[in-house]
């Protein structure tokens, strides 16, 4: 693992808003880094990730869906599964190629959203580096 970020905060996502970690966990790769301000990570170094990441919640403004999902600075938009409360989890394997990736975990519902706040850990995020050794498609790199 190269990079767990976990938010403990009792914070409401607004709709394509990005949610707040505020507690580091693991942090073994330099170019792996975590804007504490705007929610966004940086990956600095060319390679396949696989992001996985969950989040409780609580509320919903919106009677259809509550969503989360992973967008970058290059168009991703991987969602999470749907649900109206509990928790929310999804995973995705992104490459980086010209040795820079911006995303952050983006509230994707239509509405604003509350983290659970009888939980101590409201969301976790962590980000692996694959090995090439594990990549059957020569075509993701």
């Amino acid at each position: 693992m190269c990079l767990q970020m976990q938010s403990t905060l009792n914070n409401i996502i607004d709709k394509d808003q990005p949610i707040i970690f505020n507690k580091c966990i693991i942090d073994t790769d330099p170019s792996i880094t975590y804007n504490y301000s705007t929610g966004h990570f940086t990956i600095n170094s060319n390679g396949i990730y696989y992001i996985r990441w969950w989040a409780n919640i609580h509320t919903c403004n919106d009677s259809d869906y509550v969503s989360l999902s992973i967008k970058s600075c290059k168009g991703h938009n991987i969602e999470s599964c749907t649900t109206k409360k509990e928790q929310l989890c999804g995973d995705a394997i992104v490459s980086v190629y010209d040795s820079h990736l911006n995303f952050s975990l983006t509230n994707n519902s239509n509405s604003s959203v509350g983290l659970c706040p009888y939980t101590n850990i409201k969301a976790n995020l962590s980000i692996f580096k694959i090995s090439k050794s594990y990549i059957k498609n020569d075509n993701l790199l």
